[in-house]
C-alpha cells in the first residue's frame, strides 16, 4: 500500500463526546485516514465489544477511546483484554480520565471558548498512575465531566452554553444540550497542540496513530 492511499479505520467510543474527539485526532495526525465504521456502544457496553473490536483490527485498524473509571490505565487495558492477544491494528486509548480532560487540557482555548476565566481552570499536574514515572495529567477532585457541568460552566460568562451544560437538578449528569455546546468546540476550536502538553494520555493516543501512519 503506497504512502499517499487512504488508511481505512473502524472507530468506537461510549458516547458522542468521545467520538468527536476520535474523528479530530485523526484528522489532526493526517488527511489519510478514513473512518469507514462506527462499531455503536452506550457507556459501559463499550467493554464488551473488545473482543469484536480485536478481531476486527486483524483486517481494518479500529480506533477506540475509553475512559478510565478507577485505577491506571495499563492495568485496566489488561483487565479489559482478559486472556486475548490485542491484534496489531486494535488501537485502544485511554482518556485519564475523560475526554472531557483532554478538551480542558487546552486550557487557554477552552476558557476563552466557554468564557471561563482562566485562573478558574483546572490545572495539569504529575501524578503517578500505577507506574514508575509520575505522569502528566489534567487534576481533577471527580470526574472531569461532572466538573464541567456542575462547576466550571457556573463560572462562565456565556449564558447560553451555561443552560446548555449546567446541571442544578440532582440525579442529572449533562444538561440537555450539552453535545450541541461541547461538539462545535471539538470540531472548530480544539488546539491538540496545546491540549498535549498537559495530558500524557492524549500524547499516547497521537504516538500510537503516528506508528500507525508510518506502517501504512
Amino acid at each position: 500500500m503506497g504512502h499517499n492511499s487512504n488508511i481505512e479505520v473502524y472507530i468506537s467510543g461510549e458516547d458522542t463526546v468521545t467520538k468527536e474527539v476520535i474523528y479530530r485526532i485523526l484528522s489532526f495526525v493526517s488527511p489519510r485516514f478514513k473512518v469507514v465504521g462506527d462499531i455503536p456502544a452506550r457507556g459501559g457496553e463499550i467493554k464488551k465489544k473488545i473482543p469484536q473490536c480485536n478481531s476486527l483490527a486483524k483486517l481494518h485498524p479500529v480506533i477506540m477511546l475509553l475512559d478510565v473509571d478507577n485505577g491506571c490505565a495499563p492495568m485496566l487495558k489488561s483487565a479489559l483484554l482478559g486472556d486475548q492477544k490485542q491484534s496489531d491494528g486494535f488501537l485502544m486509548n485511554i482518556a485519564v480520565d475523560e475526554a472531557e480532560a483532554w478538551l480542558m487540557a487546552d486550557t487557554e482555548g477552552f476558557a476563552r471558548y466557554f468564557g471561563i476565566n482562566s485562573n478558574d481552570m483546572p490545572k495539569a499536574e504529575a501524578n503517578k498512575q500505577g507506574g514508575r514515572k509520575a505522569l502528566i495529567e489534567m487534576n481533577f477532585p471527580m470526574k472531569s465531566s461532572f466538573v464541567l457541568t456542575h462547576e466550571l460552566i457556573f463560572k462562565s460568562n456565556n449564558p447560553v452554553l451555561k443552560q446548555q451544560i449546567g446541571v442544578k437538578e440532582k440525579g442529572k449528569t449533562k444538561g440537555k444540550e450539552y453535545n450541541d455546546a461541547i461538539v462545535p468546540f471539538i470540531k472548530n476550536v480544539w488546539n491538540i497542540k496545546q491540549a498535549k502538553t498537559n495530558s500524557d494520555s492524549l500524547q499516547r493516543m497521537l504516538r500510537r496513530l503516528e506508528c500507525l501512519l508510518n506502517k501504512y
